[in-house]
């Protein structure tokens, strides 16, 4: 890779005139962003304003599909945009195994960014320009060393606040960073992403967060449980049983591994577990609870077949 404080003699004159180009202030340099959306059984309205909205403010979008029963339209809808390629896993392989899937796939396009989305995650309007030129705004001795920038799905000034964690939806990773760090293939589901952010700070790295809403991003589905809603007077975010599991097993696993705060471990089982208790009932709450902790005591990592859980 030629050094951008050397200019070879032979370098054609586009080249020179883009090289100053970048030099200048208020300018953010070209690069080269590619999307990777993990799909299962995504919602046929939602699905194609994340497609095009992705294939609109990337160069490559590269849809990673776990085995969705409707994958045919999937296709149909990749193949509706010029710079989308369809990789079907064949079976549901969890989050982490197809992000690393859709990594090796978006290194072949040799890319500056790789954005992490999910399925039902839309891209607002110029949400990656103003997360650019956000990091561009650092002195270059930080810029250099921020290898994640997650984009802020809540109302804010547009600050950059540091990430110690954050979720995989909304992700834009700096490519070099999977020379180093793979996802996390055996949790499944919740928690790789808290695992992800661990390591990219243990690199010695940084993560940030846009402190603006850049993404629409649901979290759960909402619901009305009983006591907990009426007290709240709204519906809450809840997830059913099976998928407490993965958030107790595996957010053990990473208090036990130094990667996850007491505080905000004790919160996720009280937040998720009480919602499980006043919906399901007390049966429903404590056998995922109490399966998760056993597991992740003993590490045990891998899928769980939900109807355990039903």
């Amino acid at each position: 890779m030629v050094k951008r404080s050397m200019i070879p003699l032979y370098t054609p004159i586009f080249i020179i005139k883009n090289f100053y180009r970048e030099l200048r202030p208020g300018r953010l340099r070209s690069t080269m962003t590619v999307a990777i959306i993990v799909t299962h059984e995504s919602d046929k309205k939602r699905f194609p304003i994340v497609l095009r909205n992705a294939s609109l403010q990337t160069d490559r979008v590269i849809i990673v599909d776990n085995a969705s029963s409707n994958s045919g339209e999937l296709k149909t809808y990749c193949s509706s945009v010029k710079n989308c390629d369809f990789i079907e896993v064949g079976f549901n392989s969890g989050i982490g195994h197809a992000l690393n899937i859709g990594v090796i796939h978006a290194l072949r396009y040799n890319p500056d960014w790789i954005l992490l989305l999910d399925d039902d995650t839309i891209l607002l309007d110029g949400s990656i320009e103003k997360a650019l030129r956000s990091l561009d705004s650092l002195p270059r001795s930080m810029r250099e060393k921020v290898m994640v920038v997650s984009l802020g799905s809540q109302i804010g000034d547009c600050s950059l606040k540091r990430a110690l964690s954050g979720t995989f939806s909304g992700s834009l990773v700096r490519a070099e960073v999977f020379k180093k760090i793979k996802f996390r293939e055996n949790f499944f589901l919740d928690q790789a992403d808290f695992d992800f952010y661990s390591r990219v700070w243990e690199h010695g790295y940084i993560a940030l967060l846009v402190d603006c809403k850049l993404i629409d991003h649901p979290i759960g589905k909402r619901e009305w449980i009983p006591v907990l809603s009426k007290l709240r007077g709204e519906m809450l975010q809840y997830e059913p049983p099976w998928r407490y599991y993965y958030i107790v097993r595996n957010s053990t696993i990473l208090l036990i591994e130094r990667r996850l705060y007491i505080g905000f471990y004790l919160s996720q089982l009280v937040r998720w577990g009480l919602r499980i208790l006043f919906k399901d009932g007390f049966f429903a709450f404590i056998k995922p609870l109490a399966l998760g902790l056993f597991h992740g005591l003993l590490r045990m990592e891998g899928y769980m077949d939900k109807r355990v859980f039903s």
